[in-house]
């Protein structure tokens, strides 16, 4: 089942989902993981490359994305149990969150915005669970809710188990009981149309042209831009 880290509370809430990479952390937060992973054994670059050459056009791809990201997490990882991955994600995970530059401040302040006024404030993202909540606890963000990728460990090494991204992540969220509209929406990419569409509003954070214009050709007066730090 999808991580859902807090009690939902007071149905009467107002619910705010906020995306992860490129709205409160400003990259890529499983690949900076992989980085470092691989950079802690560089032995193991070279192989790793070569397994993974095949796989960058995939992750260009919205419709094959997600499948590349699998068969890359699974090379990159390879060797680590479950319970190693979950030690290094965290260890990750915390020295992120405390690294200048490394969290979109305007982020971390409108999520702790939303708590303190009482709003349910869910990050929904496809980044993996352990990684991103080690990071949301070292950030003061401990009583946002968590729906995000799971990492399993499968006979060929440790894989996702589910990755939530695109219509995923609604599936994901109403796995735990959330259904839509919510009432306002955070994101940094048209790839979440399908999870912006259900939002009474959606906040498009730092987002390109051809992607902001691609949400809101689909969600008309409803949409805000910003620009974050």
């Amino acid at each position: 089942m999808p991580t859902a880290t807090a009690p939902a509370g007071d149905p009467s809430r107002r619910t705010i989902l906020m995306d992860f990479d490129g709205v409160i952390v400003r990259e890529d937060s499983l690949g900076g993981l992989l980085r470092h992973h691989l950079l802690r054994a560089p032995w193991r670059v070279p192989g790793f490359l070569v397994a993974t050459s095949a796989l960058v056009p995939m992750i260009g791809v919205p419709a094959s994305r997600s499948r590349g990201l699998k068969l890359l997490l699974r090379a990159g990882f390879a060797g680590l149990s479950l319970d190693q991955y979950r030690v290094r994600a965290t260890a990750f995970g915390t020295a992120l969150a405390a690294r200048p530059g490394a969290l979109l401040d305007d982020g971390v302040a409108a999520a702790r915005a939303h708590l303190t006024a009482g709003d349910r404030v869910v990050v929904v993202t496809g980044s993996e669970a352990t990684l991103a909540r080690a990071v949301l606890d070292a950030a003061g963000l401990q009583d946002a809710e968590l729906v995000a990728s799971r990492i399993g460990r499968t006979p060929f090494g440790l894989a996702f188990e589910v990755h939530a991204y695109g219509p995923q992540k609604v599936r994901e969220l109403a796995a735990v009981g959330i259904e839509p509209p919510w009432d306002v929406a955070y994101s940094d990419s048209s790839a979440d149309l399908p999870m912006l569409r259900g939002a009474r509003s959606a906040v498009l954070v730092n987002v390109g042209e051809r992607s902001g214009a691609r949400v809101r050709s689909a969600m008309p007066g409803r949409v805000t831009d910003v620009r974050w730090d």
